[in-house]
């Protein structure tokens, strides 16, 4: 019971000075320097010892069937029968196709669009670029489905996260967090990820609707979102689900703390009614609460049209209010200046970085490795053993804080930070046999974890 108690008042005493700590996004910008309040390797005692019950308590739980613990609802911010909307949208494809961007047909995947093309691969037995999907899952428990969530982050930043977004709450954080892996199940994340943008839209990828470049001046990597390429018509919901969800985890891969979120600017440079989608703008919200927590550090709004105080005022009170508070508007270059330096902006937006986006299609053997179920499967073990003495550090961690072992804890941290660096890169190199190639990779900004943005940049 004294350990319970313990938990309690260190719960009390974090939440205080998370709560105080937090700096405002636009005092960030001022004094150029980034909020790592309860990030990952910013940690004050309190909040390393909080991280450390709500380790416990997934240990207590790893073993078991992930459907058997409990956890916040599923949320699901647009009623749809996604199996229905595909056979919907199959039939358009097939009855009366149209196309919606250079050539890009309603309903067509890259995939399908590069067989077109010519663009397929030698080893694949019909020129597939991707093998079929094969689950790393050995089971149903929290243990197994745990690790495919973490990929290549650190555990500990995923967790953090967690209690991040829910005030350092324990029992909040833990039902948030199995809430949102049961999630990534239902909605067969890991598949997205497998296919990566192959199974995209394409003309979703053509149109570059959403896109990653450079970073403000907090080192946040920069999304840009022009609302004008929009339209909902243009693709059926699940594919536009499958095409967020795929950037989503895309964008984990440029993260690395301490910057652990992004800037988004949604430019509305040429919106108008017809950009409006407001299943899509409730979906993406939901995925910024719910199960992407602590992604966003900046959503700028740009250039958004008379009456978009209107609408505004519609989209605000479904924001989370931590959300709502990043939320900046600018009307001018000089707006977006105070974010983000001038070679890092766009030309087209008052900058002098000249990029354009340009979608770079798949390359027929940039998924060699990913045919080659014995590395494959070399690789996964590789990992899972790392997985284990990971675990095993884990607890020595938790049994020292317990026990009131200061030495013992400290030792035990240490162990794992080393063995955290270790399932890192054993995660990165299982990910090339589990995960497709994609557009950060062709263009080379993205090798291995190292981002670099200078491999597209040019000067004006």
């Amino acid at each position: 019971m004294s350990g319970i108690f313990k938990a309690i008042s260190r719960q009390r005493s974090a939440v205080d000075v998370a709560g105080a700590g937090r700096e405002a996004i636009t005092t960030q910008f001022s004094k150029g320097r980034l909020d790592t309040c309860g990030v990952y390797g910013h940690l004050t005692p309190n909040e390393e010892n909080l991280l450390a019950d709500l380790w416990e308590r997934i240990l207590d739980d790893f073993d078991k069937p992930l459907d058997s613990i409990e956890s916040d609802s599923i949320a699901r911010p647009v009623e749809c029968d996604d199996d229905l909307e595909r056979k919907k949208a199959k039939e358009v494809q097939e009855s009366s196709p149209f196309e919606v961007v250079e050539g890009c047909m309603f309903n067509q995947s890259v995939a399908e669009k590069c067989k077109e093309l010519g663009i397929v691969s030698k080893s694949g037995a019909d020129g597939e670029l991707v093998p079929k999907f094969e689950t790393m899952l050995p089971d149903s428990t929290l243990k197994s489905v745990f690790w495919s969530v973490v990929r290549e982050d650190h555990p500990d930043v995923l967790i953090l996260r967690f209690l991040r977004a829910r005030k350092w709450d324990l029992e909040k954080s833990y039902k948030m967090a199995i809430a949102a892996i049961k999630w990534r199940i239902q909605e067969h994340v890991e598949e997205i990820i497998w296919y990566g943008d192959t199974a995209n839209d394409a003309s979703l990828m053509w149109k570059g609707v959403s896109y990653a470049h450079g970073k403000d001046r907090l080192g946040q990597p920069i999304i840009w979102s022009g609302s004008c390429l929009h339209h909902q018509k243009d693709q059926s919901y699940p594919q536009l689900k499958r095409y967020l969800i795929w950037m989503m985890e895309t964008l984990r891969q440029l993260l690395a703390p301490p910057i652990e979120r992004v800037c988004l600017i949604m430019d509305l440079t040429d919106h108008s009614n017809a950009n409006m989608d407001w299943p899509f703008v409730k979906t993406f919200l939901k995925f910024l609460e719910a199960y992407y927590p602590e992604c966003l550090g900046i959503c700028i709004v740009y250039n958004g049209p008379w009456w978009f105080s209107g609408v505004w005022k519609l989209i605000s009170p479904l924001l989370d209010p931590v959300v709502a508070s990043k939320v900046q508007f600018a009307q001018k270059p000089e707006g977006l200046l105070k974010f983000i330096d001038e070679k890092e902006l766009l030309e087209k937006r008052g900058g002098k970085d000249a990029y354009n986006y340009d979608y770079v299609k798949p390359d027929p053997e940039e998924n060699k490795l990913m045919f080659d179920k014995e590395g494959r499967t070399a690789s996964a073990e590789k990992l899972r053993l790392l997985q284990e003495q990971f675990v095993q550090a884990t607890t020595d961690w938790v049994n020292a804080k317990e026990g009131g072992d200061d030495d013992g804890f400290a030792a035990a941290a240490r162990r794992r930070v080393e063995l955290s660096d270790q399932v890192k890169a054993a995660a990165s190199e299982l990910d090339k046999y589990t995960r497709a190639r994609h557009f950060y990779t062709r263009t080379g900004v993205l090798q291995g974890s190292v981002v670099d943005w200078t491999k597209v940049q040019k000067q004006a």
